[in-house]
């Protein structure tokens, strides 16, 4: 199954990328043809098919062998109960890896220009991977500004134009934060009760700075073992387990550092003595946990998720957080989110791009019930790796070192989108649990009428400006529109073909493996020397090759240059990919 993955900030500096040593066995020389397969089967790793059906329901199939999934395909294409098949897609958290050092103030909820990275000084770990471990004090480097939006991220294997010329840190600038004091002073706990699905990693519940922040199942008799509530879920006390389909929705601290480091930012304790405050101080506000990403690289798949929502929504949230993402368009998780009344904020990808042309799903969906949320520095700018648009990115919230809470009564820092996402799904449950006769679709059009503008955010974000949550507390409601949400008519984003590239190295030689992952009309694969566009391409440019079955490529690398691959479906969506090899490196 292809899984959705934490959006880290891998290691992709230079060349070491890890591509299988077998990988290069078969692969021949740039420019050389490679065997023919049946390409469109591929986007369904093992064998996988989603099946949704005419009553709503859903089922996962596994076929053996492709020709049981070609021809398992073809049966439900003539099943009159079957409205949609597609693959069980993968998706990955959007936390992004860092080694950066901070201190231990929480810069995102009031910064007065003071906070800096230090060099061995730090208290707190720093994540570089949220499912492994930690680097502890005096284990890491001091962190480097690597650029800003609207270089060339993936070019050079990571680097941006910026950040190859750039070594400049960060220095924090006074009032970049969310404003959280003014809020404090307005902000009495609330009168309505507000359900937030946290569906991402598990959740340690027993952390010390998270007690009382979790919502309880009351119709289900905890360690009984039995479904009390006739729900499905036996034991389901404050969520449940959709990865390993369990109610264990705490594992251990590798698959669930992620999760739990949300929910501090969320609803941590304040003025109880230990560790951070959390944003929302409110008995009326709970986190429902719903585990859908684990193991050793924080994955989970399209069913996974779409039952979480469900779940959520029939359990009474109203508010979900997904910080998560994938290049895919994946119909079965738009269009339960379509259906849902409940509103998402989701984290706007870690790629360092336009999300306008290179989507990052489900952020980019244009649905009226999303915010999609970006990642701010505490300069002001946005972090390097973070996604943008101006029209796909609602608004930027910190996000870059964030101290939260992490499992066994830990605190560490975490960057990425993952990060920021949180702090607005906070900002919403704050202000939907203060104003009793607002809606869901109220809450966004506050939330995005009263941010903060800020020049460096004017064209990258579709408000110009940062998570203003003090001046949403005290939004003049009189100025409300009214408009609720619409998702009747919109309609998902075709799937564009994924391109990964990953390096091997065998027996002296440097190879390129290339996969292309598509929805199943994949048309065209080419690749050619240099830069080359999708014009270029479309007008004949370059070498056609085939991918095997498992739709990958391999080529052997006779000399370092730029090289640029290109893949097109038959509904004309376009993918271009170039990379710099160094064939020295190896």
């Amino acid at each position: 199954m292809r899984r959705f993955s934490a959006l880290l900030l891998a290691c992709t500096m230079g060349l070491s990328l890890c591509g299988s040593a077998g990988a290069a066995e078969g692969a021949q020389a740039m420019g050389a043809d490679l065997p023919a397969s049946d390409s469109g089967l591929s986007a369904y790793l093992q064998g996988e098919v989603l099946v949704q059906y005419d009553d709503g329901t859903f089922d996962i199939l596994s076929y053996e062998s492709g020709a049981d999934l070609s021809d398992g395909l073809k049966a439900l294409s003539s099943d009159e109960g079957v409205v949609l098949v597609q693959p069980n897609y993968t998706y990955r958290s959007t936390v992004l890896s860092t080694d950066d050092a901070l201190s231990g103030e929480q810069w995102a909820l009031s910064n007065d220009g003071t906070f800096q990275m230090e060099e061995q000084q730090n208290e707190y770990p720093v994540y570089e991977d949220p499912f492994a471990d930690p680097a502890g004090p005096g284990q890491w480097t001091p962190p480097q500004y690597w650029g800003i939006p609207g270089g060339l991220p993936g070019l050079f294997w990571g680097w941006s134009a910026a950040s190859a010329a750039s070594d400049a840190q960060v220095t924090a600038k006074a009032g970049i934060d969310i404003n959280a004091e003014d809020a404090w002073s307005v902000y009495d706990g609330g009168s309505r009760d507000v359900v937030v699905a946290l569906i991402d990693t598990g959740v340690d519940t027993s952390h010390e700075d998270l007690a009382g922040a979790f919502w309880v199942n009351e119709d289900e008799i905890p360690g009984n073992g039995i479904d009390d509530d006739n729900n499905g879920y036996v034991d389901d006390v404050n969520g449940w387990n959709f990865y390993d389909g369990n109610n264990q929705i705490y594992v251990d601290s590798d698959d669930d550092s992620h999760g739990t480091h949300s929910a501090g930012t969320i609803a941590a304790q304040a003025d109880n003595g230990v560790g951070i405050a959390g944003i929302v101080q409110s008995g009326h506000v709970k986190i429902m946990v719903l585990k859908v990403l684990g193991g050793t690289d924080g994955s989970g798949s399209t069913a996974s998720i779409v039952q979480a929502i469900q779940y959520a929504e029939a359990n009474g949230a109203s508010i979900c957080n997904l910080s998560l993402g994938s290049s895919v368009s994946d119909r079965a998780l738009y269009q339960t989110m379509a259906d849902s009344s409940m509103l998402f904020v989701v984290a706007a990808g870690n790629d360092g791009a336009d999300s306008d042309a290179s989507p990052s799903y489900p952020a980019a969906y244009g649905l009226d019930n999303i915010i999609s949320v970006a990642n701010l520095n505490y300069d002001g700018t946005l972090h390097y790796s973070s996604n943008y648009g101006a029209a796909s990115v609602d608004l930027a919230a910190p996000g870059s070192y964030i101290l939260s809470t992490t499992p066994e009564d830990g605190y560490s820092y975490m960057t990425g989108t993952s990060m920021a996402a949180p702090m607005v799904t906070a900002a919403a449950a704050m202000v939907y649990s203060y104003y009793p006769d607002i809606t869901l679709a109220d809450v966004k059009e506050i939330l995005l009428s009263s941010v903060q503008p800020l020049d460096t955010l004017r064209g990258l974000t579709a408000t110009g400006g940062m998570l203003d949550l003090g001046a949403a507390m005290t939004y003049d409601l009189s100025t409300l529109s009214g408009q609720g949400w619409d998702n009747s008519t919109a309609a998902p984003p075709a799937s564009t073909p994924v391109i990964q590239i990953t390096s091997a190295s065998q027996s002296g030689e440097t190879y390129l493996v290339v996969q292309v992952t598509d929805d199943g009309d994949l048309d065209a694969t080419a690749y050619a020397s240099g830069l080359v566009s999708a014009e270029q391409f479309r007008s004949g440019a370059g070498t056609r090759f085939s991918l095997d079955s498992e739709g990958t490529a391999a080529f052997r690398v006779a000399r370092s240059g730029l090289y640029t691959f290109y893949a097109a479906d038959q509904a004309g969506n376009e993918t271009v990919q170039t990379v710099y090899v160094f064939r020295s490196f190896f």
